[in-house]
C-alpha cells in the first residue's frame, strides 16, 4: 500500500525510498545514504526524506531534508542542499515525561565527502537518544560535524530522570 508522507512515497514501514535528487551532489549523498540505510532503520522507528527547491537570494537550489525518529523518541533531521549548506537539528519529543528539546545549527562541512555527510547522519542518530538520559549531546555533535559556531537550543532538559524526580 502507498502513501504520501513529508512528499515521499513510503511503501510500508519496512520498505522506504530515498526521493530522486537532480543534482549530482544530493545523488551522491542519496546513494552514500542508501547504503547506510538498513543499520539506520534497524535501530530506528521511521526514516523519511523529501525533496524540494527553494529560493535564496535569488536562486533556486535543490534541498534533500532527512527525518530520522529513533524508538527513544529522539529525531534527527538533516537538511541539505544541493551548494552544500547543511542545517542539523537533533530534537527529544515531547513525551509525557519530557518536553521537546532541540539542537539545531549550520555547520560548515568544509571537506566532507557525500559518504562523510552520511556517516555523520548515522553517528547523530546514535548520540540522539542521549537526549533521553538528560544529557546534552551538543559536544558530541560539534565534534561530528566540526561545529564551532552558535547552535539553538529551544527548551530544557530535565535536570535529572523523571524516576529520581519523584522521590
Amino acid at each position: 500500500m502507498r502513501m504520501q508522507n513529508f512528499g515521499c512515497e513510503v511503501m510500508n514501514e519496512r520498505e522506504q525510498i530515498i526521493p530522486f535528487c537532480r543534482t549530482e551532489f544530493l545523488q551522491d549523498f542519496s546513494i552514500a545514504l542508501g547504503g547506510r540505510l538498513k543499520p539506520i532503520r534497524h535501530a530506528s522507528k521511521s526514516v523519511l526524506a523529501e525533496v524540494s527547491t527553494c529560493e535564496h537570494e535569488g536562486q533556486s537550489l535543490e534541498r534533500l531534508t532527512v527525518w530520522i525518529e529513533t524508538w527513544n523518541y529522539t529525531r534527527a533531521t538533516l537538511a541539505l542542499w544541493e551548494d552544500r549548506t547543511v542545517w542539523l537539528s537533533v530534537a527529544l519529543l515531547p513525551t509525557k515525561n519530557n518536553k521537546k528539546y532541540e539542537i539545531s545549527f549550520y555547520p560548515r562541512c568544509d571537506g566532507f565527502t557525500a559518504e562523510g555527510f552520511a556517516e555523520a547522519l548515522r553517528d547523530t542518530v546514535s548520540v540522539s537518544t542521549r537526549l533521553c538520559y538528560s544529557e546534552s549531546p551538543l559536544p558530541t555533535l560539534r565534534r561530528i560535524w566540526r561545529h564551532r559556531g552558535d547552535a539553538e537550543i529551544k527548551g530544557r532538559l530535565n535536570a535529572r530522570p523523571r524516576s529520581q524526580q519523584e522521590h
